[in-house]
């Protein structure tokens, strides 16, 4: 592993790959190194991670100024009015030249699945493309519950944003099917809260948790900003089924599983978890066994009432989870890399 040493220039340091043999090199951009990226004296072949392919293809500049627009509706923050004309009218540019060294390269562009990718190619046809997985199996976060834990954890990962993920239909549904219920499951909202998306307003989603709480629902909150790893995981491990209430139409430009990913699957293999997701999210067919869907969210209340009812149901869907995270394993994905490169 090398760091860059604190004071050392990113420009410098970047180039200085040259000096070591690779076979390629897997970049994560980051907004505030475009610029530098896109002056890298690359010396190896590059393969680019795209998490919002709606962001690097098919923008025209009609169509960047109508984004631009859309992005700042609703808000008078000047910090986000900068950051939104960066997006629009100064990173595509820069978004250019670092595809540029993709192709020259002989790279190739990443995504983090399959259904992106299919997307990916109905967009593109001058580019290869590979898939990698979020994240990977962790052995270590597949515990068994104590036989003191009686309660059904419902784990929803990420931070608490009604638009990202669905919340108050959720706590309505809860409100509605699960009242008897409610000394039977634990809610985890396993996430940190933050304030900087002006479409969220996390101290509306705080009052409803509240008055839940007040009516006997045992739900978890977690109120810093960002939840450190080790905590994360911790909590993650105690979990019996993964949530996923995410809006999976984000706007008219971005959807989850279709322009770019969503953690929530890839939190189910890393933990060996099962889930429960919106049957109209692509997730990865891996993990369909231990996946159930839901239509609406008074289907979702009928299902969690079938599971919390249940306790071998759940039994039995935590195993499938097990066999089909291990198809998740870093050999098993690192294998899978080097197959379908043949190079």
């Amino acid at each position: 592993m090398v760091i860059r040493p604190s004071g050392k220039k990113m420009e410098e340091f970047i180039n200085e790959t040259g000096v070591y043999k690779l076979d390629r090199i897997y970049l994560v951009t980051l907004t505030k190194y475009f610029r530098t990226i896109s002056k890298w004296h690359l010396k190896t072949r590059l393969f680019l991670i795209i998490h919002n392919i709606d962001e690097w293809f098919g923008i025209s500049p009609a169509g960047a100024v109508r984004r631009f627009f859309y992005s700042i509706s609703g808000t008078t923050r000047l910090n986000l009015w900068i950051y939104f004309f960066k997006i629009s009218f100064i990173f595509p540019y820069y978004k250019k030249e670092i595809l540029r060294k993709v192709q020259k390269s002989d790279g190739c562009l990443v995504v983090l699945s399959r259904s992106v990718q299919n997307r990916l190619n109905s967009m593109i046809n001058n580019y290869t493309s590979e898939v990698i997985p979020f994240s990977l199996f962790d052995p270590s976060l597949a515990v068994e519950k104590t036989s003191s834990d009686k309660e059904l954890r419902i784990c929803v990962p990420g931070i608490l944003s009604q638009y990202r993920r669905n919340y108050l239909a959720l706590f309505n549904t809860m409100e509605t099917y699960l009242v008897e219920f409610k000394s039977l499951f634990v809610l985890d909202l396993l996430g940190g809260v933050q304030n900087e998306n002006q479409f969220d307003n996390p101290a509306l989603l705080l009052e409803r948790i509240d008055s839940l709480r007040r009516k006997g629902f045992s739900i978890i909150v977690h109120t810093v900003h960002f939840i450190v790893p080790v905590e994360y995981d911790k909590e993650l491990s105690k979990a019996d089924i993964i949530l996923g209430n995410m809006n999976v139409d984000l706007n008219r430009y971005s959807s989850y599983g279709k322009t770019k990913e969503t953690g929530i699957p890839f939190a189910m293999i890393r933990a060996a978890k099962p889930g429960i997701l919106p049957e109209t999210y692509p997730f990865p067919e891996e993990i369909s066994s231990s996946t159930l869907t839901y239509k609406d969210f008074n289907n979702l209340g009928e299902i969690l009432v079938n599971l919390i009812s249940d306790q071998e149901k759940i039994e039995d869907l935590k195993k499938k989870a097990l066999e089909n995270s291990k198809k998740f394993s870093p050999e098993t994905v690192y294998e899978n890399i080097l197959n379908k490169q043949g190079h």
